[in-house]
C-alpha cells in the first residue's frame, strides 16, 4: 500500500513539474538583441508537416526541404507561442561563420536559446558530425533578395 501511494505522489510531482516547465514562456522575439545559445540540426522525417504552416496557415502538408535555410525553436518558450516566433528570421553566428534562417517549425525537445537547423543551414556554421555548436543569435528582418531557400509564402512579417 505504501509503495502505491509513493508512486502516485511521484507521478503527481512529475506532472506538476512538467506543467510548470511547459507553461514558462520566457523568450521574446526582439530585433537587435543578441542571445547566447546552441544550435543542432535535423533532417529526414523531422522536415515533414512543419508546425508554422499547419498551425497558423491551416496547411499541415508543407514539408521542408533539406536545402532550405530554416530553423525550429521550442515555441512554448516564446511569449505568444507560434504567433510570435513563426516566420521570423534569425541570424545565427558560430565564431566567424553565420547564416540567416527562417523559423518555421517547433522543436519540442529544444532548450531555451536553442535553434534546431536544417542540415544545410548547420553546415554553414560547422561540420554535421559536430552535432551541436555554441552560437549567438539575434532576430533580424527577413531578407527578400538573393538566394533564399525557404518557402516564399506567407510573406515575411512587416515590423
Amino acid at each position: 500500500m505504501k509503495s502505491a501511494q509513493i508512486a502516485i505522489l511521484l507521478v503527481a510531482i512529475v506532472a506538476t513539474l512538467l506543467s510548470i516547465v511547459e507553461a514558462k514562456a520566457t523568450q521574446v522575439v526582439r530585433f537587435g538583441k543578441k542571445h547566447s545559445g546552441k544550435s543542432t540540426w535535423f533532417n529526414g522525417h523531422d522536415l515533414k508537416a512543419v508546425a508554422c504552416y499547419g498551425d497558423l496557415e491551416n496547411n499541415s502538408h508543407v514539408n521542408a526541404g533539406d536545402s532550405w535555410l530554416i530553423g525550429a525553436v521550442h515555441m512554448n518558450f516564446y511569449k505568444g507561442g507560434e504567433k510570435s516566433a513563426c516566420f521570423e528570421c534569425a541570424k545565427i553566428t558560430a565564431g566567424k561563420r553565420s547564416v540567416v534562417v527562417r523559423i518555421i517549425d517547433d522543436c519540442a525537445g529544444c532548450a531555451p536559446n536553442q535553434i534546431d537547423l536544417t542540415a544545410s543551414a548547420f553546415k554553414k556554421l560547422a561540420p554535421l558530425n559536430q552535432g551541436v555548436v555554441k552560437t549567438t543569435y539575434e532576430f533580424v528582418r527577413c531578407p527578400t533578395k538573393g538566394n533564399i531557400k525557404w518557402p516564399k509564402s506567407p510573406k515575411p512579417k512587416a515590423k
